[in-house]
């Protein structure tokens, strides 16, 4: 019994889970700076920050009222022109509803817009950009920042960059382009962090590792058999190959051509595959043909993946390279979690089958199964 609770405690580790379960990530926002921007009011750089209101108000609490003035504060541009560097002026600011966002007023999840205008150096050649925001309540915040500067002002998103707690301040070179090999590893990594932060997809995934153990299940007169390694291995191997190529499939589709389909659903769907898997995994028999259930759930994750890209923005320039980085990102960080958990599995399966069926198997899909109620619950409320 020590060993299958042991087992539970170092997978939910691996997990992530804990204290953030019903998250889906890490609290975020999602900016875009203009530079030039031209306008009446003398300005010439716009940050544009967009912050889901509920999170919003979880982040600022009593201190709502003071809102436009807190978060003016955590913004900060300096440009360096002609060998000298002078901080550039707060012209405007204002948060209100945001009118374009997807997820706007009318939509589930209303998010908040907080436009600020600076006066800078109108000859400048780099912009130091500083982001000092909701860090003291959320050490893994992050902020994705999609950046229009000088000629590629124009474009739709011409590069990306990340604010998070060890990256408060960020400097561009506005003569130089942005070399594709690092955006692409930056989307690399954005693709890794989404994974490991993604407590539903990492609950999915959990639930196929935890069946992976045992072999035959208790039933009648059939005691539970533990799985060898290359059984437990081939196993793996099927479910986790059929969940890659199926989220691969829609999260390209659906960067490369936005809008196919409605994606409404999709975040209660991600839900119920999590239910589902779960509660599977209760029932006295190896499942049958699952690898065929999690094709058809991995086409609803990648329409997730993609809904990420869709918020954090894509770069014209070298654009399939990007999403290619953030599609293998999200692989590397799955098989890092097969990699760390499925030893464990094994060793705790093969140690006590009865034992881990009851403790590990059981115990463990009925806590995953019971998250993926909640947030299934919790989406549909919400639609």
């Amino acid at each position: 019994m020590r060993s299958a609770a042991a087992a539970i405690a170092a997978l939910w580790i691996v997990a992530g889970s804990g204290a953030r379960a019903l998250a889906h990530q890490q609290t975020t926002t999602f900016g875009e700076i203009v530079y030039p921007a031209a306008g009446t009011d003398g300005a010439d750089l716009t940050w544009r920050l967009r912050i889901r209101s509920i999170e919003l108000a979880r982040l600022l609490g009593d201190r709502m009222p003071q809102a436009v003035e807190i978060l003016r504060g955590g913004l900060q541009v300096a440009a360096t022109a002609g060998g000298e560097t002078r901080l550039c002026q707060q012209v405007t600011a204002a948060l209100g509803a945001d009118p374009t966002s997807p997820n706007a007023p009318a939509a589930p999840e209303p998010t908040s817009l907080l436009t600020v205008r600076f006066a800078c150096a109108p000859d400048a050649r780099t912009l130091h950009l500083r982001y000092d925001l909701f860090f003291d309540h959320d050490p893994y915040h992050a902020s994705y920042t999609r950046l229009r500067l000088g000629d590629a002002a124009a474009d739709d998103a011409a590069s990306s960059i990340v604010f998070h707690n060890l990256a408060h301040e960020i400097t561009v070179d506005l003569r130089l382009p942005e070399p594709l090999w690092r955006s692409a590893l930056l989307y690399l990594r954005l693709g890794v962090a989404h994974i490991l932060t993604g407590y539903d997809h990492l609950s999915f995934l959990m639930a196929l590792l935890l069946a992976a153990g045992l072999r035959t299940r208790t039933r009648g007169a059939t005691v539970a058999t533990a799985a060898t390694p290359r059984q437990a291995l081939r196993g793996t191997v099927a479910v986790v190959s059929a969940f890659t190529v199926a989220h691969s499939l829609t999260l390209i589709s659906q960067a490369l051509h936005p809008g196919w389909i409605s994606t409404r659903w999709v975040e209660p769907a991600i839900a119920f595959s999590v239910a589902y898997v779960g509660f599977e995994n209760l029932i006295p028999r190896p499942p049958r043909g699952r690898w065929l259930l999690v094709f058809g759930f991995g086409l609803v994750h990648g329409l997730g993946f993609a809904s990420v890209l869709r918020e954090i923005g894509l770069p014209r320039r070298g654009l399939l390279l990007s999403l290619l980085s953030f599609n293998l990102g999200v692989e590397l960080g799955q098989l890092l979690v097969v990699a760390l958990a499925l030893p464990i599995v094994v060793a705790a399966a093969r140690r006590a089958p009865r034992r881990f069926e009851r403790w590990g198997l059981e115990l463990g899909s009925f806590v995953i199964a019971a998250f993926g109620t909640v947030w299934l619950v919790a989406r549909l409320a919400t639609r």
